[in-house]
């Protein structure tokens, strides 16, 4: 990355002087003080000690030379555009943080980028005495690759819902796990199905001890990191088994977009009122939104509708996507309010 200042006298003359007063005209003192703070590095002191002029009018310098547009920078490095579609979201959607990478070629390797930024903010953020939920997807599985380097004291891991049927690689358990593994903390699991059978089975088994335990304890959580799924008959939940092709094409036809924690929701990001939400085993998105960090990961023109309507629900505060499926939802109009 190379970053060049330019700052542009209007008079022309750098050194030109005031041929009554003996003093510099007023533009090329505010040149040369923009030449000597920005090139030169020297600080508002030196300055000031250098002229002979005031720190305070050494400051309103500075200020003006920046408002006139005396200096221009310029940042030579591709990066800067994702810097400018991340403010467009937090913008837009009152995030706290958007962090966008550059697309790759291929899905697979898109979903490396994001997940090495996800891992990254996560070691940014993450801090001792926390207690950390996770979801799952394919996404969280490859971030928890690349959370190295850091050991957390009193933290926790905590996994927001049911485990599948079946141990594979982006099951909630194992993404719970594999995180904690990496942070060198315990991790707490719901000793259940992500579904349950029946709404029968539901209750009996969320009434008993240790999932109810492990149920609070995730409703405490600090901070939350979290895939967004798509409502399509391919998606993560149709492939694990716990929801049939026609099951997710009810669930569309109920208006669903995306599910976060199995938890589906519309394209206002309200959750759907259907009989499957209420078989589910984790928190639901009311719990979801009460944490003070939810970090929403995902990315894809299939995952587009998904996160727009996420957005909109305020379902999350913190964004990781890449370039095209971010702009793909900056121009969506679907996600054009956020709920009031």
């Amino acid at each position: 990355m190379l970053t060049q200042m330019h700052i542009f006298n209007k008079v022309g003359n750098f050194e030109q002087m005031n041929k009554t007063s003996g003093g510099y005209f007023e533009e090329s003192l505010v040149s040369r003080i923009a030449w000597l703070y920005f090139i030169k590095g020297c600080t508002q002191q030196e300055i000031s000690e250098r002229i002979n002029i005031s720190r305070m009018q050494v400051q309103r310098s500075i200020s003006k030379s920046k408002k006139e547009g005396l200096v221009q920078i310029q940042i030579k490095d591709p990066c800067t555009r994702y810097f400018e579609i991340e403010d467009d979201l937090k913008t837009r959607f009152s995030l706290s943080e958007a962090i966008v990478t550059h697309t790759p070629q291929n899905k697979s390797e898109t979903n490396e980028a994001i997940a090495k930024a996800a891992a990254d903010y996560l070691l940014r953020h993450v801090s001792d005495n926390q207690i950390i939920g996770v979801g799952w997807g394919t996404t969280l599985q490859n971030m928890t690759r690349f959370v190295k380097g850091k050991t957390l004291t009193n933290s926790r891991i905590v996994s927001l819902i049911g485990g599948w049927t079946k141990m594979t690689k982006e099951s909630p358990h194992k993404i719970a796990y594999n995180l904690a593994d990496a942070l060198k903390i315990p991790c707490y699991y719901i000793s259940a199905p992500a579904i349950a059978d029946s709404l029968t089975s539901r209750s009996v088994i969320t009434a008993e001890k240790s999932v109810h335990q492990i149920l609070e304890i995730a409703r405490t959580s600090d901070m939350a990191v979290l895939g967004i799924g798509n409502a399509n008959t391919d998606c993560s939940l149709v492939k694990s088994g716990y929801l049939s092709a026609d099951e997710i094409k009810q669930l569309r036809t109920s208006g669903a977009v995306g599910d976060i924690c199995a938890q589906f929701y519309d394209a206002e990001g309200h959750p759907l009122d259907h009989e499957y939400m209420k078989r589910v085993i984790g928190l639901n998105l009311q719990d979801l939104k009460k944490i003070e960090i939810v970090i929403g990961i995902a990315a894809g023109s299939d995952k587009t509708a998904a996160i727009c309507g996420a957005l909109k629900g305020e379902l999350l505060n913190v964004l990781i996507t890449d370039e095209i499926t971010a702009k793909a939802v900056l121009a969506s109009p679907t996600a054009d309010s956020r709920q009031n």
